[in-house]
């Protein structure tokens, strides 16, 4: 059985973390978590029958865990894609691809706005604690989308071959991207938004640099701007190195915090040493971490990440992507209870 939290959830927490602040107890941040994740943090209230049962289980299920904030994605922004060829886990970059040329461009049925129900923020939102916000996110970011839509391998040469067409799918996925954040931070019960794009792989961005600043940073300058405008907090969850692009994380586009990291790349716990100061950095106990480790190791390595910062603060506890279901419930309920173990650190002179 989890270890009961001993504190009530409250967003104020997190805004200290993303102010770069020391908060006043552990914080929890975690992107996603597996639905077997949520049926053990509250049991029979548990529902999956309709999308907005979904979405209340999981505002149930962090505000159990002790998180002071729901994730919530509002649906029917959706760049179609062909069906993929192959039905087995492993998912080439390449398959989907609609748009090859000009001609499909141009018949290409563009997602609209009004196809989503943002109401479901307020409707979902009467069943959030009183001092918790959501973070929405969308299905895939712009240079994901985009990627979808073209095939990886196709946008690598039509960057060459044909540059216009390029910005113009660029412009089309970023444009709603934006919109639909827009709408999202209209609502109070929002307290900030997640940005949601993979921009690496292990070794490198998946595009040079300078294309994506081009064709992917300058949407998510606009986005983050909005947000700020609306005295709101935006979070980059973002995959792979970024080594050539941090500065343009926090210099340029301004986010307020970054999520994801991997023990290949950058351990969490030199990104907390790069970074300090600088960004708010947020999760980062990497998933084959916890997927292979036992829960004492899983348990010590959080402990001693919440002992580190402490005093600077700027950090979040958890995962360093999401929290799938091949994690076992006892190596995720380790994470979840080193925090609430550590919360007398945070009163010490």
């Amino acid at each position: 059985m989890l270890r009961k939290k001993t504190w009530e959830p409250n967003f104020e927490n997190l805004e200290l973390v993303l102010q770069r602040k020391k908060p006043k107890r552990p914080v929890f941040f975690d992107f996603i978590i597996g639905e077997d994740k949520e049926k053990m943090l509250i049991g029979s209230e548990h529902r999956t029958d309709t999308e907005f049962d979904r979405v209340v289980s999981t505002i149930k299920a962090f505000n159990s865990a002790g998180y002071d904030h729901a994730p919530i994605i509002i649906r029917g922004l959706t760049f179609n894609r062909k069906s993929d060829e192959h039905s087995g886990q492993t998912k080439s970059l390449n398959s989907g691809a609609t748009i090859t040329d000009w001609d499909s461009f141009y018949n290409y049925q563009w997602p609209d706005i009004s196809d989503c129900d943002f109401s479901i923020i307020t409707k979902a939102g009467k069943y959030l604690s009183d001092k918790v916000k959501f973070i929405p996110f969308s299905l895939d970011g712009i240079l994901e989308n985009t990627i979808g839509i073209v095939g990886y391998e196709n946008i690598c040469m039509m960057l060459y071959d044909e540059p216009e067409l390029v910005k113009r799918i660029f412009n089309n996925v970023g444009s709603r991207i934006k919109e639909y954040f827009a709408r999202c931070l209209e609502y109070p019960e929002v307290g900030g938004i997640l940005c949601n794009d993979d921009w690496g792989f292990n070794t490198q961005t998946m595009l040079p640099p300078d294309v994506l600043r081009e064709n992917v940073f300058r949407w998510y300058k606009e986005i983050v701007e909005l947000a700020h405008f609306k005295n709101k907090f935006a979070i980059l969850h973002s995959c792979g190195n970024y080594n050539t692009i941090i500065e343009d994380v926090i210099e340029s586009m301004k986010f307020d915090g970054r999520h994801s990291y991997e023990d290949n790349i950058t351990p969490v716990e030199k990104a907390y040493d790069d970074l300090l100061n600088r960004i708010a950095v947020l999760g980062g106990i990497d998933v084959d971490y916890l997927t292979r480790s036992t829960p004492e190791d899983i348990k010590s390595r959080s402990k001693k990440m919440l002992e580190k910062t402490k005093n600077h603060g700027a950090y979040a506890l958890g995962s360093g992507n999401s929290v799938p279901d091949y994690i076992s419930n006892e190596n995720y309920k380790a994470m979840l209870e080193a925090g609430y173990e550590m919360e007398g650190i945070y009163s010490d002179e």
